[in-house]
């Protein structure tokens, strides 16, 4: 096995009042992580449970708080560290925040990569917020897309981070962004189809950037993976589909509790058409996020779906319809489920309505990300599960603080 040198954290930093960023991590690299994006196929058509498994990976880890956990969990030897109370305290005093978040991530992954070729990896966050009032009180709208493009010989992965703070502000991203669900008209690439206005605004501000970065590297003569959880999922379709309407090649766009709400139905054709077989949304069981939806959206991609894990292991149950529609964006009423003829389908649609809308979107912890990780995982066979890296499972309960998700 090789090992890089571990860095040596007294953790005893928790105390102080200021915390020493590191410029680099290193710790013991596991062997199966070495060169382990050989199995990666990037020129897979449809879903590819290899290539979902490593996507959820590092769509995971563009969350500063759930990329600093791991680092140092795999320093104490993949072993859970038990000098961390809460995410609170983990956010409090952070070893990664985006000041270094590129160095963190490249240090994360550089090794998954064959080092004879190049590897250029290069985070970028584009922040914007806006003061307004409402009912006479200020408040603070947040555009904060952040993303993460992988070059690597004749591959391109773009990772989109999902909703974080903004600035400090735990608030903005989701008042200015994810909530802001009016829809607004797009330009020519999309023939002004309308899409929600929060992901469109967001997508203008990094789209200058985003673009000068794939022509710097190339990007039309190579294969490109676009992937995102919740928010960076929402990124990551409407990215693609404006790379493949502006001559760029895109393989296949993998997203993880992407939400729903995403246009009318000249944007869905427009991605039918200009992406077919090629937007893959993954859903965790009662995931509100990938929950909600309105009749004024029309969803895009080919759905699939996880059960929770104590009724059916994480099993996966893909190309199916979408399994409820709703009369307003929080309102839902029931209606006839698609493939209410299958018994998963079936128990599901009850879990549902069981709860009612209010008691799914409370349960928010089935949004954390882990799910995903550890979904992906569960569909791969035992000898993929031979040569590709472990779920280095991180604090179970790393998501603003809800101890519940386990």
């Amino acid at each position: 096995m090789r090992f890089l040198f571990a860095l040596c954290l007294s953790f005893s930093v928790f105390s102080q009042d200021k915390v020493q960023l590191p410029a680099s991590f290193t710790f013991p690299i596991p062997e199966v992580e070495i060169n382990c994006m050989q199995h990666f196929n990037k020129n897979a058509i449809g879903y590819n449970s290899t290539n979902a498994f490593i996507l959820a990976k590092m769509s995971e880890m563009m969350y500063p708080e759930r990329l600093d956990y791991q680092l140092r969990y795999l320093q104490n030897n993949c072993q859970p560290l038990d000098s961390l109370k809460s995410t609170k305290e983990l956010k409090e005093f952070p070893l990664v925040n985006n000041s270094n978040f590129n160095a963190a991530f490249s240090d994360r992954f550089r090794h998954y990569f064959n080092d004879s070729i190049s590897t250029d990896i290069r985070f970028v966050e584009k922040v914007k917020l806006d003061t307004v009032r409402v009912l006479g009180f200020k408040t603070i709208l947040g555009y904060d897309p952040e993303f993460t493009i992988i070059s690597h010989g004749d591959l391109i992965l773009i990772v989109f981070r999902g909703t974080d703070d903004v600035a400090g502000n735990i608030r903005a991203e989701w008042k200015g962004t994810d909530f802001n669900y009016r829809k607004t008209y797009t330009d020519s690439s999309f023939n002004h189809a309308q899409i929600h206005k929060g992901f469109w605004k967001s997508f203008e501000i990094m789209k200058d950037d985003l673009f000068t970065i794939l022509n710097e590297l190339d990007a039309k003569n190579k294969s490109i993976w676009l992937t995102g959880h919740s928010l960076g999922g929402a990124m990551a379709i409407i990215s693609g589909a404006y790379m493949q309407s502006n001559g760029f090649s895109v393989q296949n766009i993998y997203t993880f509790a992407a939400p729903r709400a995403f246009g009318d139905t000249l944007f869905a054709q427009i991605c039918s058409k200009s992406l077919p077989n090629k937007i893959h949304r993954f859903e965790y069981y009662l995931d509100p996020v990938s929950y909600v939806s309105s009749k004024k959206y029309t969803s895009v991609g080919i759905r699939y779906w996880f059960d929770q894990k104590e009724l059916g292991s994480y099993k996966l149950y893909s190309g199916i319809e979408e399994r409820h529609k709703s009369t307003s964006f929080l309102g839902y009423r029931k209606r006839r489920c698609a493939n209410d003829h299958k018994k998963e389908d079936a128990r599901l649609k009850r879990a549902i309505y069981k709860r009612h809308h209010i008691g799914v979107l409370k349960n928010f912890y089935h949004h954390n990300t882990q799910w995903y990780v550890k979904g992906c995982y569960q569909q791969l066979s035992t000898e993929q599960k031979l040569v590709l890296p472990s779920v280095n499972d991180s604090f179970p309960f790393i998501y603003y603080g809800w101890e519940e998700g386990k």
